[in-house]
């Protein structure tokens, strides 16, 4: 009996062990939806973050004690969609709501005139890694870096070189530390691929995966990628670059992945289209909806999702649709 009992406590060690965090432990028991579109629901009308006279994009979101810490990119509205070029920033803005509304709080990151990031701080993503706080940024095309802080509110030690060639980073922070990050790169061709580095921690050397192949099922197309863990899986959100998932030119597409080389569809559906459903009933169509990030809880379910949307009328904003609790099912 005693065997039988050691064996079975073994067991379930090796088992923990394996995992790749503890989300398996803690996920539902039986998954109902079988694509995030599934489980979103109205957005708060009042919700998100705004800024007269800005144009908001790139948001991520953290939270540390009961706050939420959104970072984005903003510019002047008077520059228009095409000013991120020049005047995109980094901003921090906060709320004791995930939902929002978020409130502004300082600008963390601008160009710097004698470095690599010299004409822009744009695609904004925060992450932790272990006790430091990661904050991953582009320049032009293909330039992607970071700068890292003890605290979510600074001071941000800046690197003097870009450490990936590529752009729209999505980063994952695994148990051990090691970095996993999915991006655009497009080819020689004018593919945008879906590219994938890895390292073993947030400040090691980035080695890209698979040779630079697009890890995309049918030589799909993307941009703007976020990425999440969940059910032994990686699972990417991105805009489906000229439609290729989906049929709609940057709609939603979904996809996971095993092993973080091969990627699958999880709906042809699109996940996300232009029009937001507001929760006092109306709704809105967008010329543009991009930028989607995803938050997940300690259970690996992701409970928000916050895209830039820029209206017909007036500058772009952060809108965050509430996700009843979404946890892939493969």
């Amino acid at each position: 009996m005693k065997f039988h009992l050691w064996l079975a406590s073994a067991f379930a060690i090796f088992l923990a062990a394996n995992s790749f965090s503890d989300d398996a432990t803690n996920a539902p028991a039986k998954t109902e939806a079988r694509s995030l579109k599934d489980c979103l629901q109205p957005a708060p009308k009042n919700g998100g973050f705004a800024m007269d006279g800005y144009i908001l994009w790139c948001s991520s979101v953290i939270k540390v004690g009961d706050t939420y810490h959104m970072f984005a990119s903003r510019w002047p509205a008077e520059y228009g969609l095409g000013g991120w070029t020049k005047y995109s920033e980094c901003v921090r803005a906060t709320s004791t709501n995930l939902l929002g509304p978020y409130t502004f709080q300082e600008v963390v990151l601008q160009k710097r005139t004698n470095n690599w990031d010299n004409s822009r701080v744009h695609n904004v993503k925060i992450v932790k890694a272990g006790g430091k706080f990661v904050l991953y940024h582009i320049n032009s095309a293909n330039q992607t870096g970071y700068a890292v802080a003890d605290s979510v509110t600074g001071p941000w030690t800046r690197l003097d070189k870009p450490v990936i060639k590529a752009s729209n980073p999505a980063i994952l922070v695994k148990p051990d530390l090691s970095v996993y990050v999915f991006c655009r790169l497009k080819d020689s061709t004018d593919v945008n691929r879906g590219i994938a580095f890895t390292a073993p921690s947030y400040n090691g050397t980035y080695s890209v995966v698979a040779n630079g192949d697009n890890l995309l099922p049918e030589n799909c197309e993307l941009e703007d990628p976020t990425i999440w863990w969940a059910n032994n899986q990686y699972n990417v959100l991105l805009n489906d670059w000229k439609g290729k998932a989906t049929g709609i030119g940057k709609g939603g597409a979904q996809y996971f992945s095993r092993d973080g080389l091969h990627y699958q569809f999880m709906t042809r559906e699109p996940v996300f289209t232009k029009t937001v459903a507001f929760d006092d009933g109306t709704s809105e169509t967008f010329s543009r909806r991009e930028r989607p990030f995803v938050y997940t809880n300690e259970k690996g379910e992701v409970i928000a999702l916050f895209t830039a949307c820029l209206p017909k009328e007036g500058p772009a904003r952060v809108v965050v649709q509430p996700v009843k609790n979404y946890y892939p099912g493969n």
